[in-house]
């Protein structure tokens, strides 16, 4: 049975009406964000995302307590037309008091791992206004077929790589990296830093663009003020032509497979630079190293400059 100390703590959250919980959330949507949005109705003690015990991803519902009952009952009068949020009427059903998820508070996955980041853009929300029809069909359909590879437990989410959609046809890698780098430079200082810049093109890359890109940066925090700066950006392209920016998907076997490979290389590299440089071959007669060939060796007599006439003896000097 539940101490009574921790049982009595999980009632207080239930009984003092600050805690609320948040259903039909986007599956991009980040603890750091929805504090956020929620703090506009006052001081947030804590946000949860609710899990998927296997899997690890977002299940698209949250709980949020506020510091006061106000905060609450502010968010649920203002939640008519945004994502449904009712008052949690089960304590059981929330995380205890300074549960940090399943991922603890740094939003690392137990693995070192993956995490659902992103900023999905929904329709009839204010970051869709100005967005094409055609656009906002291209949204619509790579959320859900992330959301349907998310399913698979090898699927993951990276924390550092991007995969740019709704790419002009004649933008190529070199022109996307310089874009990039004007773009994401700090005032008065250094660009990030882009391991990683490929457009995808037809035919193992000598083809046509196929109009979306992948890029990699050195550092979570330079990939995410990417993400914020590039996706749904009028500027770059155009307004009828807006960056669909988000996190690339990974599959944990590809990447293992890689790693091998390239463990594999280091290790035959090493094992070269260890042998050192090939020894030269020994003579079966004498054991020592062959002389080299037209020194008289076991290679035949040397032969005799051109002119000489026939029969005359040559030694080879």
């Amino acid at each position: 049975e539940e101490p009574p100390r921790k049982r009595q703590q999980h009632l207080s959250d239930v009984g003092e009406g600050r805690t609320v919980f948040i259903r039909n959330l986007s599956f991009d949507t980040e603890e750091e964000e929805l504090e956020e949005t929620l703090s506009q109705f006052g001081g947030i003690s804590y946000v949860r995302l609710v899990l998927h015990p296997h899997t690890g991803t977002p299940k698209g519902c949250a709980f949020a307590q506020f510091k006061t009952i106000e905060g609450a009952q502010k968010c649920i009068e203002a939640a008519q037309e945004g994502p449904e949020v009712r008052r949690d009427c089960g304590g059981h059903q929330g995380p205890p008091r300074g549960h940090q998820g399943s991922w603890g508070s740094s939003g690392a996955a137990p693995d070192g791992g993956w995490r659902v980041l992103g900023q999905a853009i929904r329709p009839g929300s204010r970051a869709a206004e100005g967005v094409s029809d055609s656009d906002m069909a291209k949204r619509v359909r790579f959320e859900e077929l992330k959301r349907r590879r998310l399913q698979d437990p090898n699927i993951g989410v990276s924390r550092t790589r991007l995969c740019l959609h709704n790419l002009p046809k004649a933008l190529d890698t070199a022109r996307l990296r310089a874009l990039l780098r004007g773009v994401l430079r700090a005032p008065g200082g250094a660009a990030p830093r882009i391991t990683e810049c490929r457009v995808m093109r037809e035919l193992r890359g000598q083809g046509q663009s196929l109009g979306f890109a992948f890029v990699e940066f050195g550092e979570h925090e330079e990939a995410l003020g990417a993400l914020r700066r590039l996706n749904n950006n009028p500027e770059l392209f155009g307004a009828h032509k807006r960056p669909i920016v988000e996190f690339a998907l990974e599959d944990r076997r590809k990447l293992r497979l890689r790693e091998q490979r390239i463990q594999r290389g280091l290790a035959k590299a090493r094992a070269k630079v260890k042998a050192g440089p090939p020894e030269p071959p020994l003579d079966p007669a004498q054991g020592h190293p062959a002389p080299p060939a037209g020194s008289g060796g076991p290679q035949g007599p040397p032969r005799a400059p051109p002119g000489t006439p026939p029969g005359t003896p040559w030694a080879g000097f």
